[in-house]
């Protein structure tokens, strides 16, 4: 398994949908992933930190990041990156054999590892994706040169992976040519499942959970409509959980009067803090500008949350009328329409129904056998 974003001590976050494909891979196939980071605020020039996470054989290896990015650095930091991924190759092909296939995540930059391995020494590899920026509401200009190099990945692998058939159709529109087979996102349902039975509160819990950039999210969207509901009930409040930046938020939230008492901000969570922070709420909200598949909708589903989202990418594959709302991006008049009506109704969803859902297309078991299918299909 190797990865151009994976969570690592210098971002533990990055990428952790990618570490999900590998846990549930992992129950049916014997999986080492292999990532590479550059850290700035090492004293020595490497460190392998190797250790089994969920049944993953993880081998992280860190080198000193230089403070000036130059374009001489930025060579040797390539070459670094390139001496790392190939030293773990060998240490694994000697202790464990040539592995038998190569799962990437994200086509560039360490689709060009994937690349290698597969020219010199004939490993197949297939590519999971994720990255939003091929999406026409997300389109990212990229230098040719790497464009290019992307295609010639995406070209030389066995099958492309995309979470979702919206991302497949954006991916077809990029020329990148291979056989396709669409790969949920993990969820892992054991910890996102739905309660006994909730403690009964005097407010409904709205939840959201995301990295808070405004951009993607469009935070500042949801409070302009908290500040609506505000002034026609006051039987709710939001709950707002983020890795980002929560202070523009907090302030605008401020500014609009609703801070606190209608919408209360939580740092950073752990999986498992999230999932019991979801098992507290009563529905679920997502406002993104752009999306592929977000792994906090499937977890919302998993813990039997009825779930209000934006059209954005492949959710409304799976958000149909049984499991909550849709509304188009940016528009705060529908947003606010689906919060009054989820208000009075989200009793009315069947939570056991959700969570099912999310179990027969989202766990563990069912993307790590769907996975195992594909490996078997295209394997050395």
């Amino acid at each position: 398994m190797l990865s151009s974003w994976y969570p690592s001590r210098v971002n533990p976050t990055l990428g952790n949908f990618n570490e999900k494909f590998a846990e549930a891979a992992a129950l049916y196939n014997e999986v080492t992933a292999v990532h590479v980071v550059a850290d700035a605020s090492m004293k020595t020039n490497s460190e392998v930190v190797r250790k089994d996470i969920s049944g993953v054989d993880t081998i992280i290896y860190y080198f000193r990041k230089s403070k000036h990015e130059n374009f001489i650095n930025k060579i040797l930091k390539a070459l670094m990156f390139f001496k790392y991924y190939r030293k773990a190759y060998k240490k694994i092909s000697e202790e464990k054999g040539v592995p038998h296939i190569v799962h990437l995540n994200i086509l560039y930059p360490v689709g060009l590892i994937a690349l290698f391995l597969k020219k010199v020494y004939g490993i197949p590899y297939v590519v999971s994706e994720n990255w939003t920026g091929y999406l026409p509401s997300n389109q990212v200009k990229r230098p040719f040169t790497t464009r290019y190099l992307t295609r010639k990945i995406a070209s030389g692998s066995s099958a492309l992976l995309p979470v979702s058939e919206d991302l497949k159709k954006s991916m077809i529109k990029h020329r990148f040519t291979a056989p396709y087979h669409i790969v949920h996102n993990v969820t892992d349902t054991k910890h996102f499942n739905t309660p006994a039975d909730k403690k009964k509160k005097t407010k409904t819990q709205i939840l959201h959970v995301s990295s808070l950039k405004d951009d993607h999210k469009n935070i500042s969207g949801i409070l302009n409509v908290i500040r609506k509901l505000s002034q026609k009930r006051d039987d709710f409040e939001l709950h707002i959980v983020g890795d980002g930046d929560a202070t523009p938020h907090k302030h605008y939230a401020h500014k609009l009067g609703i801070l606190n008492s209608y919408v209360k901000f939580f740092g950073t969570m752990l999986p498992v803090e999230i999932a019991q922070k979801m098992k507290a709420s009563d529905f679920f909200v997502l406002f993104s500008n752009y999306e592929n598949l977000p792994c906090v909708v499937i977890e919302a589903m998993a813990a039997g949350l009825p779930v209000i989202s934006s059209t954005a990418g492949g959710v409304p594959e799976h958000l149909t009328h049984d499991k909550g709302i849709l509304v188009k991006p940016r528009d705060e008049k529908a947003l606010y329409d689906a919060c009054l009506y989820m208000l009075d109704n989200f009793l009315n969803y069947d939570k056991e129904a959700l969570h099912i859902y999310a179990k027969e297309n989202f766990s563990y078991q069912s993307v790590g056998q769907k996975l195992t299918r594909i490996y078997d299909t295209y394997k050395k």
